[in-house]
């Protein structure tokens, strides 16, 4: 592969990838809803002077174990409280990841397969997108292969202070996520180790027993579960009904059908621009199984017990992404079609991936009017193929110009429909006491506590913000037909916000934007901000 063989085009690739994760993570606002329950409460968390109890809207927040939270906090303390500082533990520990599974793949196979998988993971592209966003899912991915990869060390060289280590991080992904992730990391581990003794149970036995658990289990109990102890002592019932709502709930409860396809299906577009070729992958499975034991085991356990599951996302199948990038970058090095339909299928197949990048780039372009520079950009792969005819990471090409475009001009260009900084700042600059809270007419947006650095009374009635004037000072966001009901408020900031749910469900959020920039405001409307000084 020319970018293996070329030491400077490799470094350009590497260099113009770590770019891409680092560039403009500081340009839009916080995302609604699920990146401003992290930021705002990491926020909380230097105001209150308290790690321990989590705080989101100055409520109790039970929802996830704390590790995130404090990365963000953390973050804040050296950086201070900005788009910048909340972004940055994320995209650190994705880059990370990203190096553990060059390690992974290196202490299975050679350099070359683990640069290989390294780039595979990159733009896989619910990996990256998510790299982008404070939420727990990277720090999970992190921890979670970090634990592997420390089992594989430890069990590979024989030595028992990696497992410790081991031990160690799963206690840390306990901390990030929650205690079913014991489950998967055990079932990894425990069926790596029963098929790599060849159903030798005398052989497995004495695999298991160089575990250790009496030493593991305490240390995975003490750094994994403190937490949840402090929080059952101090708040009981009301700590329990949320533990039980977030994790055995959207396991066995509710009312959802069994969907056996349903990762299947998000991988085909959630793991682009090599989903397809993952797929294939398993084509030769009986050939390369036993040299993918390891990668293999990973993914489909991972799979299962999120197939069995009742609730699902698909983003909880990310923790799996390290070893389907490993598998592929095995398939991709060391496959070799014995006949030309497979020759063709193979070929055609990293072609398609490359052309849905490309399509995709030029769509972005032209969709949202963006520099007719980036026309060149999106074309480039095909200058690469017909000058270099290489197709097994053609598709990483692509893809990474398609974020190239994405961070660069395209997340500038939709910040203009998202005014919520705008909405802090005039708080700031008209010296609102904090104490007083702003109330939301009929809706909620997740950042504004974050922007406006108090309470926010969420989804109020007209009639209930003119009760509350009358008594006590007011800073509300109403709607502008209703601005005449209110002759002597301040007003303090007007504009356009978004109300079509959630921002992370992007392509729709996109789809808006796409319209407004056409005239169509159909996806956002007129909000004012005023006060009315007691």
């Amino acid at each position: 592969m020319i970018i293996l063989k070329n030491r400077w085009a490799l470094s350009l690739f590497l260099g113009l990838s770590i770019f891409i994760y680092f560039w403009n993570i500081w340009i839009n606002d916080i995302w609604i809803p699920n990146e401003s329950f992290y930021a705002e409460a990491g926020r909380e968390i230097l105001e209150n002077k308290d790690f321990v109890d989590i705080y989101y809207n100055y409520e109790h927040r039970f929802n996830k174990p704390p590790l995130t939270y404090w990365l963000v906090a953390i973050s804040y303390l050296i950086f201070g409280v900005n788009e910048f500082a909340t972004r940055l533990p994320i995209v650190l520990l994705a880059l990370g990841t990203i190096f553990l599974t060059f390690n992974i793949a290196k202490e299975l196979f050679d350099r070359k397969i683990a640069l290989i998988s390294s780039l595979i993971l990159f733009f896989s592209f619910q990996f990256v997108l998510n790299s982008r966003y404070a939420s727990p899912e990277i720090p999970l991915t992190f921890f979670f292969t970090l634990t592997l990869y420390l089992f594989l060390k430890g069990y590979k060289n024989k030595r028992f202070s990696y497992i410790f280590l081991s031990y160690i991080a799963l206690g840390l992904t306990v901390l990030t996520k929650g205690y079913p992730y014991i489950v998967l990391i055990g079932g990894i581990v425990i069926l790596y180790i029963l098929l790599n003794s060849n159903l030798n149970f005398s052989k497995f036995w004495e695999d298991f027993r160089f575990l250790k658990l009496w030493i593991g289990l305490p240390v995975v109990i003490v750094l994994g579960f403190w937490w949840y102890f402090v929080m059952y002592f101090k708040y009981g019932d009301e700590f329990l009904n949320v533990l039980f709502k977030e994790t055995i709930h959207r396991a066995i409860g509710g009312n959802k059908g069994f969907n056996p396809l349903f990762y299947i299906v998000a991988i085909s577009w959630a793991f682009l621009p090599y989903s397809l070729t993952f797929y294939y992958s398993f084509v030769e499975i009986k050939k390369y199984f036993k040299n993918l034991l390891f990668p293999f085991i990973w993914f489909f356990v991972v799979l299962i017990i999120f197939t069995l599951a009742k609730g699902k996302i698909p983003v909880y199948i990310l923790p799996a992404y390290p070893s389907m990038a490993i598998i592929v970058a095995y398939f991709l090095e060391r496959y070799k079609p014995d006949n030309r339909l497979k020759s063709y299928i193979f070929n055609g197949i990293l072609l398609l991936q490359t052309l849905v990048f490309i399509i995709g780039s030029i769509i972005l372009v032209y969709a949202f009017k963006l520099d007719i520079f980036y026309y060149w950009i999106a074309l480039f792969p095909l200058v690469f193929l017909i000058r270099y005819r290489e197709l097994r990471l053609l598709p990483f090409i692509s893809a990474l110009l398609m974020f190239f475009i994405f961070s660069v001009s395209l997340l500038p260009k939709v910040e203009k429909f998202r005014p919520y900084d705008q909405i802090g700042q005039s708080v700031r600059d008209n010296f609102i006491n904090n104490n007083i809270p702003l109330i939301v007419e009929g809706y909620f947006w997740h950042n504004l506590p974050f922007y406006t650095e108090r309470k926010v009374l969420r989804d109020k009635s007209l009639n209930f913000i003119l009760e509350y004037s009358r008594e006590k000072p007011t800073l509300a966001l109403i709607k502008r037909e209703n601005l005449r009901y209110f002759p002597n408020a301040l007003k303090l900031w007007e504009g356009r916000l978004y109300i079509k749910g959630s921002e992370s469900r992007f392509a729709v959020f996109l789809k808006y934007v796409y319209k407004a920039l056409r005239g169509d405001m159909s996806g956002f409307q007129d909000r004012v901000l005023i006060y009315i000084p007691k």
